[in-house]
């Protein structure tokens, strides 16, 4: 299959696709092809960003649909209303020739209005997976008799959150069925998900997974956390015709920076989740049109932007999950163009920017952010060439010509020429002028120890794992401050921090890491309460709190792990020190209480009662619910209170001693 005519696909989708200017398929579409027109099972597809995967699952799902059936056959799930609109765009406009009516389902935008499209009985959906089941639950959108599902973009489906409304939607779709999943990496979450919703797929790929085009330039800029965005615009204006994305992590950086480049004159706009879908829409527009030279945004809403002559990708920070710089430098580099994807970061990431090298098998090219006397040499040449490339089309009025000679007429040409480029320049000069080095040294990353190769575990270290991930919006340096907090006045040695969309894994020095693991285990961040345990090969042990005095609650059921821990020997320690008396009474106070519950047993008019009744040994009982409560009235004051949740009232240190709960 060479061309599209030799496809084997219906001659109106061919005509179709060949009216948008397409003949030759890419390699992606190509496998694809083949695959769905001549076999039912199920496919996971793997390309890079922008080599057409919209085409190479729906001109297939096109050629097998039965156009005079007026039902949902194929139903396609995307993570954002952008490729969701994307997609429902594309394939209608290879159907231009057929007669097969796409609905888009999405979120941001009137249900009615979508409500009254499916009633049209289209024969394909795309949504997003919110909306799409909304519809479902209405009973508005029926998928029972579907004879496709496509996932596209199916990890970023997964890293958003949509488990749920996966399975949902899954589970009214019908058994049999072609299930096609769609995507630019493979993260360990998509091996998860294709085990639950594929059976049996055939595993396509064009090039390697996971890494950037081969058309796709990598640059690095090292300078100051502080000089980000000074660097970024030193960057833009040294390459005047900068037409690209600026990625940021969060909505509210996404909007300061695109505040900060409007204020400095520059035609940029920011796109995220906050915008209402109709904001998104005329930003969109006017960035396709060029009428915006940035677009600055947030990765889940840069999903979907099908431009094709994107010159730059700016990452203003390195993203957690490396496999993310992937999609976002695929976003330049499509349909066959070259482009440029820089990185700014300060000189401590170098270990990030390694790791991204090894994910996308290149390396950055190391780049100095331009100097002030640079900026101002391009721009003058900018715009010396503006001036000899102006196209006369107006008269001037001669009267108005004259008095502008009269006036010019004491300058020399040299004079003039310096006097408009200085005046054209003006802005450029006045904010670059005798400006700052901000270029920073890359710091080398640090060497390590040998690691465990069973383990992956430096030596001299052992692995904590805490239940908070990317999910709960946690990043390593938000880790290290728990560390911090938790380990006050001592200092701990972090090795190799693995983090993952729920949980993470903290290599902690020997000596330490009982400790760290204990006093994690129940610390707060924000609204998440942290469980900690400890993973030693194949089998993991959960840490615990260390007990200041005290019976140890391992005597009476629960947890029956090793405690081992150094942390808070010594606080122990001084307090067992300070109650001798006690520590020589237990045994003589288990046998005291034992007697005086099976004393209350026998009691049972004085229990019904519902109150507490005193005795000759000034003790009192109640009932509650099958359990019964003992308090010891101390010589200085009355009964004492029980605890809440149903523990002992406390008693005098000389006769009842403390009180325990029995399990």
């Amino acid at each position: 299959m060479e061309t599209f005519k030799d496809s084997g696909l219906h001659p109106s989708i061919v005509k179709g696709v060949e009216a948008l200017g397409f003949e030759t398929p890419t390699p992606i579409q190509k496998l694809s092809i083949e695959h769905l027109l001549e076999n039912e099972t199920d496919l996971i597809a793997f390309a890079q960003t922008g080599t057409g995967k919209t085409a190479a699952f729906s001109l297939p799902i096109l050629h097998n649909l039965d156009a005079d059936v007026q039902h949902v056959q194929a139903i396609i799930l995307a993570p954002t209303r952008e490729l969701c609109l994307q997609i429902g765009n594309d394939i209608a406009s290879y159907t231009k020739f057929m007669n097969v009516k796409v609905t888009a389902v999405y979120g941001g935008a009137p249900i009615t209005k979508q409500i009254k499209e499916l009633q049209g009985r289209p024969q394909i959906v795309v949504g997003t997976p919110g909306r799409t089941l909304d519809l479902i639950q209405r009973k508005k959108l029926r998928i029972e008799d579907v004879q496709f599902l496509v996932l596209d973009e199916a990890d970023e489906m997964l890293s958003m959150g949509f488990q749920d409304e996966l399975d949902a939607i899954l589970a009214n779709t019908p058994e049999h069925k072609q299930t096609l999943c769609f995507s630019a990496t493979m993260p360990d979450g998509m091996k998860h998900l294709t085990k639950k919703y594929l059976n049996d797929p055939k595993e396509i790929s064009a090039g390697k997974r996971n890494i950037s085009a081969s058309n796709v330039a990598h640059e690095l800029y090292v300078v100051g956390s502080k000089n980000t965005y000074e660097a970024m615009r030193r960057i833009v204006d040294f390459n005047p015709n900068m037409y690209g994305i600026v990625f940021c992590r969060t909505r509210r950086e996404t909007q300061s920076i695109a505040e900060q480049l409007v204020g400095d004159g520059y035609r940029a706009e920011a796109i995220h989740g906050d915008l209402s879908q109709a904001q998104r829409d005329d930003v969109m527009s006017r960035f396709r049109r060029k009428k915006l030279n940035l677009m600055v945004a947030t990765d889940v809403a840069a999903r979907g932007i099908d431009v094709n002559d994107l010159t730059h990708v700016i990452n203003v920070n390195i993203p957690d999950d490396p496999e993310v710089y992937v999609h976002r430098s695929g976003r330049t580099g499509r349909a066959g163009a070259s482009g440029i994807s820089l990185v700014i970061t300060h000189g401590r990431n170098m270990r990030k920017v390694k790791s991204l090298e090894r994910l996308i098998g290149k390396q950055f090219e190391e780049k100095t952010v331009p100097s002030g006397d640079d900026i101002c040499g391009i721009k003058m040449k900018e715009a010396i060439d503006e001036i000899v490339s102006y196209e006369h089309t107006t008269t001037i009025d001669p009267q108005l010509l004259d008095v502008a000679m009269d006036k010019l007429a004491h300058l020399s040409k040299a004079e003039l020429i310096e006097r408009f480029v200085g005046h054209e320049t003006s802005v450029m000069l006045s904010r670059y002028r005798g400006a700052r080095d901000i270029n920073e040294k890359a710091s080398s990353p640090k060497e390590h120890g040998k690691r465990d190769r069973s383990t992956g575990r430096e030596e001299g270290f052992k692995t904590v794992v805490i239940d908070l991930g990317y999910r709960q919006n946690v990043n390593p340096s938000r880790i290290m401050g728990l560390i911090n907090d938790a380990m006050e006045g001592t200092k701990v040695r972090i090795g190799k921090i693995d983090m993952d969309k729920t949980f993470t894994k903290i290599d902690i020095e020997d000596r330490h890491a009982v400790e760290v693991a204990a006093r994690l285990n129940g610390a707060k961040t924000g609204s998440y309460v942290v469980n900690s345990y400890f993973e030693e090969g194949s089998s993991s042990t959960r840490a615990e709190r260390p007990s200041y005095g005290g019976r140890d609650r391992r005597d009476s059921g629960g947890y029956k792990g090793k405690r081992s821990f150094e942390g808070g020997s010594d606080r122990r320690d001084s307090r067992s020190n300070d109650r001798p008396v006690r520590r020589e009474r237990i045994s003589g106070e288990r046998t005291e209480r034992r007697e005086r519950f099976s004393n209350d047993r026998t009691s049972s008019d004085r229990r019904s009662s519902g109150g507490f009744s005193r005795d000759d040994n000034r003790s009192g009982s109640r009932t509650g619910g099958g359990s019964s409560r003992t308090g010891a009235r101390s010589t200085g004051g009355g009964y004492g209170k029980p605890k809440s949740g149903g523990g002992y009232p406390k008693g005098n240190s000389s006769s009842a001693g403390r009180g325990r709960r029995s399990f």
